[in-house]
């Protein structure tokens, strides 16, 4: 009896299996599959919804094939799509750093895309494209340009994420105080040491190739000075009343009337021993492209400015003659009489050559790109609780 019943169990059994493979293959034959627990439609409108559709199907295990099957896009091109969106992810703070410019300073326009070539920094992306406004990480603000009444400023509410940059390159004398600017930037750039963002007037650069021999240009004439922005009660002004009076000084600019051209001053400023490299007025840093031009083209500055140590924290000491190691105008117009005698004694003024070289700065595309580098480096907060007592003091 119980061999009859055993029988029978392993005969239903083997029925059992043989009809549950049968239902089985016919499922699969005339069965079309639904893939709408993936959310990825059969027919989808789109191409682009599809894609995204897929490429989440696609983080999903196993899902490649019924993807591929069920989706009407190109599946390596949602496989790509998806290594790209998988890289941007990893790469993180890699990512292109966005800096808009606000306005363009003094309506002078520059090349947005020299940061890597010019200062070798990566990963920025510069532009005046307002619609921006939203995604930029910093955006850069001329003072100058800054209406009083801050009309023209941003108007839209500031990301939490981004930083606004306060740039000015004119001194305090001949910059507008506006009361409204306290608590409104978070950075400041301009040729001030202790600015956030350093951008001097010019550069004194190491020669990479080593220590090199400097060949003097050749000199015609002693003293030279360039000048179109007169004012009376300037220093520069009364001092040089006074030296004219003991040395011979070619002078140039408009308000001499005679106005050169940018060709013309590289060949005068060349030829000229000594050049009278005075500032409009006198603050702390301001040291402007009137020292450096004369530095880069051969010729030896003499200074009316802050005192020498704030020349020696940019340049060499022996690079410059500043006017107030002098007790009058008269002792300093001799000394250059002696310069102009006595050829290694002039020579000393160009020994910092053999290791370095004047570079000037590149208005408005050198704030652009330093400010990203800057804030591309720095993700903390920071806001310029009182910019003016800090500029004007």
């Amino acid at each position: 009896m119980d061999s009859q019943n055993s029988s029978r169990s392993c005969k239903n059994l083997f029925i059992a299996v043989v009809l549950i493979t049968g239902f089985s293959a016919i499922f699969y034959m005339y069965y079309e599959p639904s893939v709408n627990w993936l959310n990825c439609p059969v027919a989808p409108k789109h191409d682009d919804d599809c894609r995204n559709i897929c490429i989440n199907a696609l983080n999903r295990t196993n899902q490649i094939q019924i993807v591929n099957d069920n989706c009407s896009v190109n599946f390596t091109s949602v496989q790509h799509q998806l290594t790209q969106t998988e890289a941007a992810s990893s790469q993180g703070d890699d990512l292109d750093t966005i800096i808009l410019v606000w306005m363009w300073p003094f309506g002078q326009q520059f090349d947005l895309g020299l940061c890597s070539s010019m200062y070798d920094i990566h990963g920025c992306h510069l532009t005046v494209d307002k619609s921006q406004f939203n995604k930029a990480h910093g955006v850069l603000i001329h003072h100058r340009d800054i209406h009083g009444d801050l009309s023209n400023m941003p108007k839209l509410p500031r990301p939490p994420f981004q930083k606004w940059v306060w740039m000015n390159m004119e001194s305090p004398t001949h910059t507008a105080r506006h009361s409204n600017l306290n608590n409104l930037f978070n950075l400041t750039s301009s040729y001030r040491l202790d600015s956030d963002i350093l951008v001097p007037y010019g550069r004194i650069l190491e020669n990479t190739g080593g220590k090199k021999d400097y060949e003097i240009p050749r000199k015609n004439k002693l003293v030279c000075w360039i000048v179109s922005n007169w004012n009376p009660n300037f220093r520069r002004s009364k001092f040089y009343g006074e030296f004219e009076k003991h040395i011979s000084v070619q002078t140039y600019g408009n308000h001499f009337n005679k106005r050169i051209g940018d060709q013309d001053y590289t060949d005068v400023m060349s030829s000229c021993k000594f050049y009278l490299s005075f500032e409009n007025s006198i603050h702390k840093d301001y040291i402007t492209e009137k020292l450096y031009r004369p530095l880069s083209l051969g010729t030896v500055p003499v200074v009316i400015g802050p005192p020498r140590a704030n020349y020696e924290e940019f340049i060499p000491a022996s690079a410059f003659i500043h006017v107030d190691d002098f007790k009058t105008p008269k002792e300093l117009a001799d000394h250059l009489k002696l310069l102009d005698q006595n050829d290694n004694l002039y020579r000393q003024h160009f020994t910092w050559r053999e290791h370095f070289f004047a570079k000037g700065g590149s208005f408005g595309l050198e704030h652009a790109c330093y400010s990203c580098d800057h804030i591309r480096r720095n993700k903390n907060y920071r806001v310029v609780n009182d910019l003016n007592s800090w500029f004007w003091g």
